[in-house]
């Protein structure tokens, strides 16, 4: 029988007011394994008053205590690693070899990084004259929502709660309705870290109720999305009603073009790599292959070869590399991008099938799958496909590579592949993206800003930046003369 979960309400573990609760499937099986609860309304309003009336007592402790608290946090997770990783891979899908030495590892680092760069929030003092003091101080926001996307179920909740946290805010969270278990655990830890009750709220239901009234609730100061940008509008045009501050990291169609000069065999590893990685369901994802003409072959040859060794099966197994899509209907979506790709005349150099295996019949698998010789008016090439589908083409001129780069609506991540440096750079300087990459691709730390530009939305997660996500700077001024008449008080006589 499948386990039951309940929302995080208070410090306390409660269902939903109605009763009711919303499946959470293994992909790789297609098995039914917990039932979470299906809140509404009614929840989302009790978990913002909790976070609410929990505000001010967060607030008032000092950085350092509140950088303890999410030390300890990183400790413990450290110490439930297995246990976390078998969570993420049941619910979600990934393989265990990455949730084990990628997923909860830097959920770990990442709390440890929040913590240390909490000491840099300071404010300042400004040379207005000898007349006052000027200054100004970092403030919490007050209650945010995070609304957190299912491709990576712990990570991407651990960014925006552990910035959010250590600024002295209070939470809900809103988890992705196919995957909401490991934020559950997640913040079952943080309360035996020392995070109080009420400081954090889970309410699981769907994005159209929960995640609206969130977004639309007045005593919810900020909310911080990661997902699709057509969600991500509709956040923006709800959240406008009351002026709430919106930070989104959405979708991308990120470019990946190799230059002449490029090695073309690190070329060619960095593409499997940046395709691939988590069945290609990662924002930052490169699905879109621009290649000089005359290495294009070369490249093309050396990507589908490295990309058919790929072990496509059963996650819970560690020589397995490319797990399940997260659920049914994003497997069919992904299928019809495939099929779009057939009929607009792109070659299939790989995959574009279902593995058909005893450990993949029952689950949501699709087969690396390799396009070449696309044009850029292509579906595969202009929408964001989210899973493993790529598509070469050709370029002759930087100028032209150029163009295709910039020739989308997104705008989060690009990578240029070349031997010269000085070339790589004046390069990246033309295309819009909030990151580029040279001779790398799909590599994101603790210590730099990620965030897009474009319809791949505004804002940073991760880096010293973030702090300014989660701070309002507050100006105060002192006067000093002592002066009880002063002199610009004349212009009103």
């Amino acid at each position: 029988m499948a386990e039951e979960y309940k929302a995080l309400i208070g410090g306390e573990w409660v269902g939903s007011t109605t009763g009711e609760t919303m499946d959470v499937v293994n992909p790789a099986t297609g098995d039914v394994v917990a039932k979470v609860a299906k809140c509404g309304t009614a929840e989302v309003d009790r978990a913002v008053q909790a976070a609410r009336k929990a505000g001010p007592g967060w607030a008032s402790k000092t950085v350092a205590e509140r950088s303890k608290v999410l030390l300890n946090l990183s400790r413990i997770i450290m110490e439930h690693h297995e246990e976390l990783a078998k969570l993420e891979t049941l619910e979600h899908g990934s393989p265990i070899r990455k949730t084990m030495n990628f997923d909860v590892p830097l959920c770990a680092e990442q709390f440890e990084y929040f913590a240390g760069i909490a000491r840099a929030m300071t404010g300042e003092t400004l040379p207005v004259g000898p007349w006052c003091t000027s200054m100004t101080v970092r403030e919490p926001l007050g209650v945010v929502a995070l609304i957190t996307p299912w491709n990576f179920p712990a990570l991407m909740v651990v960014w925006k709660l552990g910035a959010a946290l250590v600024t002295g805010n209070t939470c809900v969270v809103k988890p992705p309705s196919i995957a909401p278990l490991t934020t559950l655990k997640l913040v079952e830890l943080a309360m035996e870290a020392g995070v109080p009750a009420g400081v954090v709220n889970v309410v699981t239901g769907p994005g159209e109720t929960v995640g609206e009234a969130l977004v639309s609730h007045p005593d919810v100061a900020k909310v911080g999305f990661t997902g699709d940008t057509a969600t991500g509008k509709r956040i923006m045009s709800i959240a406008s009603a009351n002026v709430k501050q919106v930070g989104l990291e959405l979708g991308g169609k990120n470019a990946f073009v190799v230059l002449p000069d490029a090695d073309v065999d690190s070329a060619a590893e960095g593409a499997v790599w940046a395709a691939f990685f988590n069945s290609g369901q990662v924002c930052a994802a490169a699905s879109r292959f621009y290649i000089h003409e005359s290495i294009y072959d070369e490249f093309a040859e050396k990507m589908v070869a490295l990309a058919v060794t790929l072990r496509v099966g059963d996650p819970r197994k560690m020589e397995t590399v490319i797990g399940p899509l997260a659920y049914k209907e994003h497997r069919d979506k992904v299928e019809w991008y495939i099929e779009s790709g057939r009929k607009s005349g792109a070659k299939l150099l790989l995959g574009g099938q279902r593995p058909d295996t005893d450990e993949t019949r029952k689950g949501f698998f699709v087969a690396p799958t390799i396009f070449g010789d696309c044009r850029n008016d292509m579906e595969v090439m202009r929408e964001e496909i989210f899973g493993p589908v790529a598509g070469l083409a050709r370029f002759k001129t930087e100028e032209e590579a150029i163009g295709l780069v910039n020739d989308t609506p997104y705008g989060l991540s690009a990578s240029l592949w070349t031997k010269d440096v000085r070339k790589g750079l004046a390069l990246a300087g033309r295309i819009n993206a909030g990151t580029v990459w040279i001779n790398e691709h799909l590599i994101i730390f603790c210590d730099t800003p990620w965030g897009g530009c474009k319809q791949s939305g505004w804002g940073k997660d991760l880096s010293k930046m973030v702090l300014d996500e989660y701070t309002m700077t507050k100006h105060i001024y002192i006067d000093l003369t002592g002066e009880r008449v002063k002199p610009w008080y004349g212009l009103l006589k």
